[in-house]
């Protein structure tokens, strides 16, 4: 401030005096505060050994081969992230395994998923941990066109910022690691970077732990360092989270805790959708508790070695095909009131109102 000032009066004087300058830059703002607590500095846990704080202008790529040499992490350091959450079940889990080990992730929600468990938005964002999107409902935007894919990634952005209560970060990911030129050529107008990965833990292919930690071990023994990605939905994540992160620990390894140097903001149109579509959910949850539900993509029951993060290799949860007579289905019905088969897919509609784009 007393800068800003001191420039004022130079330029004034200067003025008066008839002598002509160029416009004198202005400060930069001052940075937000960065502080690691005593817990993750001490050694004793995994904690963070740095935080790093990205500039999301013109939406860069982080990860894998498609960010190129575009990379915040040093040898030995690892940027934990978990993709299609919340779920209330296990993203407090995995919030549990973290804190234990005074760490911190970054965790890439979907729009429906925040909406379904917003109080997990809440808890993820107070707890310290950075939120991004990982579009509205998990959809492929590599064979969606530019349209269809801003709907996606901006219905997220507002769902989840609502669902939270504040902005969230300009972070994102691609569901199943399936980009889009139309989409990044979009993302990129809106200063949100993408975020690919380095090891891979397919814990969506196996219910096994030892599996999962086996597997991110290897790729970070042959890599030296990574973007990890696990999913915050899957039970083999939330039994393999406390010894993994033991394990990155005893070999070592450091946790970096990247956030973004400014937040995202929402675009009005999807605010609309977000605020009808947790509306809507609040009133399906004071009619019934199971509308509380969340919508998740499972594992397969069986490991499946060598299969590909793609759509046509993710089985989706369906609702059970018989409920009891007294047990009202996830989006507020009963089988005496069953209503009639839906005309499109079921996993593009929230468990409580159809899709919200029409299609």
């Amino acid at each position: 401030m007393r800068i800003a000032k001191l420039q004022g009066c130079v330029v004034g004087l200067l003025a008066v005096a008839g002598i002509a300058i160029p416009a004198l830059a202005q400060p930069d703002p001052e940075p937000r505060p960065v502080h690691i607590d005593e817990c993750a500095s001490s050694g004793d846990h995994l904690g963070i050994s740095r935080v790093v704080e990205i500039d999301t202008k013109g939406g860069p790529h982080f990860g894998g081969s498609q960010g190129g040499h575009n990379s915040f992490l040093e040898p030995g350091e690892v940027l934990l992230t978990f993709d299609d959450g919340p779920m209330r079940s296990h993203t407090r889990a995995v919030l549990k395994a973290l804190a234990d080990q005074c760490t911190k992730a970054t965790f890439f929600m979907v729009g429906r998923m925040a909406v379904a468990a917003p109080d997990m938005v809440k808890e993820v964002a107070d707890a310290g941990h950075t939120v991004g999107s990982h579009t509205w409902s998990h959809k492929n935007l590599g064979i969606l066109g530019v349209t269809r894919g801003r709907q996606e990634v901006e219905a997220a952005v507002s769902a989840v910022s609502a669902a939270g209560g504040k902005p969230i970060s300009p972070f994102f990911r691609y569901p199943y690691l399936s980009g889009s030129k139309t989409v990044d050529a979009y993302t990129r107008t809106r200063d949100i970077a993408t975020f690919w990965i380095d090891v891979d833990s397919k814990d969506y292919t196996t219910r096994d732990p030892n599996s999962v930690i086996r597997r991110v071990m290897a790729q970070l023994e042959q890599k030296g360092k990574g973007i990890i990605l696990m999913h915050d939905i899957q039970v083999s994540t939330v039994r393999a989270l406390p010894r993994l992160l033991d394990e990155l620990h005893a070999k070592g390894y450091r946790v970096v805790h990247a956030v973004p140097k400014s937040d995202l903001s929402t675009v009005a149109e999807f605010d609309a959708i977000a605020e009808k579509a947790l509306a809507a959910k609040a009133d399906k949850t004071r009619v019934s508790k199971l509308a509380d539900r969340a919508v998740t993509w499972a594992a397969d029951p069986e490991p499946v070695e060598g299969q590909r993060h793609h759509p046509k290799s993710v089985k989706r949860a369906v609702p059970p095909a018989k409920p009891t007579s007294s047990e009202a289905l996830p989006w507020g019905t009963t089988p005496a009131a069953k209503a009639k088969k839906p005309s499109k897919p079921a996993h593009s509609e929230l468990p409580w109102q159809s899709t919200i784009f029409g299609y």
